[in-house]
């Protein structure tokens, strides 16, 4: 008997079940037709280089060029004196201030988040937590003291 002779058994189930063929041998799929972000699909069907898109995308977020050029559109009606007076400029505006409210309160909660997350660390009997947590508030406390003085 062969040192192999107990795996017989199981060779011969396993040739009757791959003799079935459920499943085809080759598959051939394009698995990258395009690429989507949120409800957001990026593809050759609505963008001329969806490459090029999805490169931009990689350095610089949708979020980080629309707010950029939010900024700049808010600075420039904000120059112009009657910009009350048009719907469209109060538009920008208000639009603006409901975005910086957004991340003023996402500031918050990340630093909630962080008071949590040090708390969490502070009370671990860990030894390597507690010196982590050492380390998180020298640094933190050097931030700290190299941020202006508030008005």
């Amino acid at each position: 008997m062969s040192a192999s002779a107990p795996l017989e058994p199981f060779d011969s189930f396993l040739r009757s079940w791959t003799g079935l063929m459920l499943a085809p041998q080759k598959l051939m799929q394009s698995f990258n037709n395009g690429w989507s972000f949120a409800n957001l699909t990026i593809n050759s069907m609505n963008s001329s280089a969806p490459d090029t898109e999805q490169a931009i995308v990689a350095v610089e977020s949708y979020g980080r060029q629309i707010g950029k050029l939010l900024d700049a559109v808010d600075l420039l009606v904000k120059q112009q004196s009657d910009w009350r007076e048009h719907a469209a400029f109060s538009e920008v505006d208000a639009l603006k201030r409901r975005i910086d409210r957004v991340k003023q309160d996402q500031a918050v909660h990340r630093i909630e988040q962080l008071r949590s997350d040090l708390a969490l660390l502070r009370a671990s009997s860990d030894a390597a937590d507690k010196a982590r947590h050492s380390d998180m508030l020298a640094a933190l406390r050097a931030l700290l003291d190299d941020l202006p003085p508030q008005d």
